[in-house]
């Protein structure tokens, strides 16, 4: 059972195990707990980002499942090679549940990992990095409170306000070993001044697992707000990288636990904090040229608002543009032949008016020459009346 106190806030304690809970008999650590919450947070955004960037959903998985693998194997290699005399047994070695997570190990597994997988799904890697690669700070900010519940990656004395103590006032029920920054700077006080850092066991330390919380969830803000304005495939990932990189190397600075090169006092992940910016700021400002001279290759990979892409890689975007200019043009073309249309039927309309008025014009031309010949008939009838009529009188008249 740890006790930790806040230099500024004394009078407000906080008293808690490592330890959440006991299954099979077998202690289950908030560190762990953390981690695969971290994990489940990361794959859900990552699904969510690698929609929008048109990979499926199912190569996500399979993305996922080998990540998550392969990423915890390398995070735990890099941390044991690096540190090879804190270990005595295999079961030391995997005991990941305790502490002992070198998050670039597990970057570097990471990043091989999608390269093998992309290439033989044939999808653009740089693209998947981008869908991924903010994730990875969910998890980072989440696992740095996996450290502060097991009182570690903390830093050197500070006098801020925000200074952190501890020291254990509970041993755990099964006898694991627990220290908090009062007990480990005091075991380890000569150790760390032969770097040159002056402790004091009993005073306030930096709460270096704080900063770089704080300092992923900046990043991964920043790298969402940009995220629309993206130009080209890796520029996310290369954000993070650079991002990540520069931070972590100066928080690395503060800490007492950090990892070194053999026979030197260099901070290994100083030196990869720093190697990741530069080359990150390096590689955005050559792909940055390269997209500014060849905008149509750019719209492969670029991210506008709501488009969504489809899962085939656009190989040639000149043929494409063309496809969609002559879809327009199809489309065009279909609505003027809807406007034909009604006009020929329009037509087809009045020309059966036509052929109506002139079949009754016919009709009445009929008529026409019907009352005719009656008229002629009753004329020739009147005339012979008339002449019957004048015989008749003539006759009487003689």
């Amino acid at each position: 059972m740890y006790h930790v106190v806040f230099k500024g806030f004394e009078n407000v304690s906080f008293e808690f195990s490592p330890v959440a809970f006991t299954l099979f008999g077998k202690e289950i650590y908030w560190y762990g707990v953390i981690i695969v919450v971290g994990m489940i947070l990361s794959a859900v955004y990552a699904f969510w980002r690698a929609k929008k960037l048109g990979i499926k959903i199912d190569d996500m998985y399979d993305y996922a499942i080998f990540i998550i693998i392969f990423g915890v194997i390398g995070a735990r290699a890099y941390y044991v090679l690096t540190s090879l005399d804190r270990y005595k047994t295999f079961l030391d070695v995997i005991s990941v549940w305790k502490g002992g997570l070198a998050i670039y190990g597990g970057i570097i597994a990471g990043v091989l990992t999608v390269i093998v997988v992309s290439k033989i799904k044939k999808i653009k890697i740089l693209r998947v990095l981008d869908a991924i690669a903010p994730s990875v700070m969910i998890g980072q900010a989440l696992g740095r409170w996996g450290n502060y519940l097991n009182q570690e990656a903390f830093g050197c004395n500070t006098t801020l306000p925000w200074g952190m103590k501890s020291w254990v006032v509970q041993t755990s029920s099964s006898g694991s070993r627990l220290e908090g920054t009062v007990e480990y700077l005091t075991q380890n006080k000569s150790s760390i001044e032969a770097l040159g850092i002056k402790i004091d066991p009993q005073g306030y330390v930096h709460p270096t697992f704080l900063y770089e919380c704080l300092w992923n969830v900046i990043g991964f803000i920043i790298i969402n707000i940009f995220f629309k304005k993206r130009k080209f495939d890796g520029q996310m990932f290369l954000m993070y990288i650079s991002w990540y990189g520069i931070g972590r190397a100066f928080i690395e600075m503060l800490r007492t636990d950090s990892l070194y090169i053999p026979g030197t006092q260099i901070r290994i992940s100083m030196v990869v904090g720093f190697a990741c910016f530069l080359a990150g700021i390096a590689a955005m400002i050559v792909l940055g040229i390269r997209a500014k001279k060849d905008p149509e290759k750019v719209k492969e990979g670029a991210y506008y608002g709501k488009a969504e892409y489809k899962n085939d890689e656009v190989k040639y975007p000149k043929a494409q543009k063309t496809a969609e200019v002559g879809t327009e043009t199809a489309e065009g073309a279909g609505e003027t032949g809807e406007v034909v249309d009604a006009a020929a039927e329009v037509v087809d309309g009045a020309a059966e008016v036509v052929d109506g008025a002139a079949e009754v014009v016919g009709e009445a031309a009929d008529a026409a020459d019907n009352a005719e010949e009656d008229v002629c008939e009753a004329a020739d009838a009147a005339v012979d009346t008339t002449e019957e009529t004048a015989e008749d009188k003539n006759g009487e008249n003689n």
